[in-house]
C-alpha cells in the first residue's frame, strides 16, 4: 500500500476507535444534562430516624455519551442523596438514595448537579409522630401563599367571627390519622383547623375563625402544621361593602358546574348536597348567591370574597325533592344569572 493511502486508513481507524470508546465505553464519564421534570419522592422522613432504602429520589438526565456518572446532593438537616453508576444515552431515570438522619422538622431544599445543570427539589420531615396529630401531610402553597379555594363569611371589625367564617385550603396527604393546624392571632382573629384525614393525596380542609377583628385593614394570617407553613390574607371592613362579581357562563349555563350529593324524591337534602360553581370577581365585598325554588328544593350561598379575580363558590342545598326528574336551577348574583340542572332519583 501506498504511504499516501495508509495514512488516511490509519486516521480513520484512530477516529472510529475514539468514536467507540466516548459512546459506548462504560468506563468513560458520561456526559449528559438534568431535566426538568418534577422529582419523585418516596418515603416520610421523620426527624432522628435513620433513612433506609425506602427513602429515595427519582430524577431524569437526559444523556448524550454514556458512561459513568456520579450524581449527589448537598447535605442538609442532617441528610443528603447519591447515586453512582453507568448509563447509556438517551433519557435515564436515577434514583438518587438518602443517607443519614434529619435532625429537625420542615422542608429542606436540596440541590444535585450532573455535568453543568444543577436541579432543586424539597424534602419535608416531620416529628416523630406526624406533624402535630398521627398524619403526616403538608400544607399546599408551603412556604409561600398557601392553596387557598375560598373564604366565606364576613370580616367586619367589632362584629365576632361566626361558623360560616371560614378559608378553604388544599394539603397533600402522605399518611392518614388526625392532624391540627395552628394559626397565630392577628387583629383579633386566629384560624385553625382539626379532624381527621381518612384518604391519601390532595385533600381539602376548612380553617375556622374565631375572635372579633379590631381595626379595618388587610393582614396576613401564617398557618402551620408544626412541619410546614404558609399564609393568606384576610380584609376587614368598618361596614358591609357588596362585591361586584360575574357569575362564569352568565346568562347561560354556569360554567363547568359541579352538582354534588344523591337527590332523592321525598328525602330531605344534607350537607353532602351542593352545587359548586365559578365567578370572577372584581370588587372585594359580601356576597349572595342564590337559586330559586324549583321541586322543593333550592340553593344558596353568603359570605365574602377577599380578593379579585376567579372564584369557585359552593353552594349548600336545603328543602325536600317532591318528584324525579331533570329539573332547572337559574343562579342570581350581583345582577346576572347563570343556571344548572340537578336530576331527582
Amino acid at each position: 500500500m501506498k504511504l499516501s493511502n495508509l495514512v488516511p486508513a490509519c486516521l480513520a481507524v484512530i477516529f472510529l476507535l475514539t468514536a467507540c470508546k466516548k459512546n459506548g465505553d462504560p468506563s468513560g464519564e458520561s456526559v449528559g444534562k438534568l431535566l426538568t421534570t418534577p422529582a419523585i419522592v418516596n418515603g416520610i422522613f421523620k426527624v432522628d430516624s435513620v433513612l433506609t432504602a425506602d427513602h429515595y429520589v427519582d430524577v431524569q438526565i437526559d444523556v448524550s455519551v454514556g458512561g459513568s456518572f456520579n450524581i449527589k446532593s448537598d447535605s442538609i438537616n442532617g441528610y443528603s442523596f447519591n447515586k453512582t453508576g453507568t448509563v447509556s444515552t438517551g433519557v435515564n431515570t436515577i434514583r438518587l438514595y438518602a443517607s443519614g438522619k434529619p435532625v429537625a422538622t420542615g422542608t429542606n431544599t436540596f440541590t444535585v448537579t450532573y455535568g453543568s445543570t444543577v436541579f432543586n427539589f424539597s424534602i419535608t420531615v416531620f416529628t416523630a409522630a406526624g406533624g402535630l396529630g398521627t398524619a403526616l401531610y403538608t400544607l399546599g402553597g408551603s412556604p409561600g401563599n398557601c392553596s387557598v379555594s375560598n373564604i366565606t363569611g364576613n370580616y367586619i371589625t367589632g362584629i365576632a367571627m361566626e361558623a360560616n367564617n371560614k378559608v378553604s385550603m388544599t394539603v397533600n396527604v402522605n399518611a392518614t390519622g388526625t392532624y391540627i393546624v395552628t394559626g397565630t392571632t392577628v387583629n383579633g382573629v386566629t384560624f385553625n383547623a382539626s379532624d381527621s384525614f381518612q384518604n391519601h393525596g390532595i385533600q381539602t380542609i376548612f380553617l375556622k375563625a374565631t375572635g372579633t377583628p379590631l381595626v379595618a385593614g388587610t393582614f396576613n394570617y401564617p398557618v402551620t402544621n408544626g412541619a410546614t407553613t404558609c399564609d393568606f390574607s384576610i380584609t376587614y371592613s368598618t361596614v358591609i361593602t357588596n362585591a361586584t362579581y360575574a357569575l362564569s357562563g352568565s346568562p347561560g349555563n354556569c360554567t363547568a358546574a359541579v352538582v354534588n350529593g344523591t337527590y332523592t324524591a321525598g328525602t330531605t337534602l344534607t350537607a353532602s348536597n351542593t352545587a359548586v360553581i365559578y365567578v370572577n370577581v372584581t370588587s372585594p365585598g359580601i356576597y349572595n348567591i342564590t337559586t330559586t325554588t324549583v321541586n322543593g328544593i333550592s340553593f344558596s350561598a353568603s359570605g365574602t370574597f377577599n380578593i379579585t379575580g376567579p372564584q369557585q363558590v359552593t353552594l349548600t342545598g336545603t328543602g325536600t325533592p317532591a318528584i324525579a326528574g331533570p329539573f332547572s336551577y337559574p343562579v342570581s348574583g350581583s345582577g346576572n344569572t347563570c343556571g344548572f340542572t340537578v336530576t331527582v332519583l
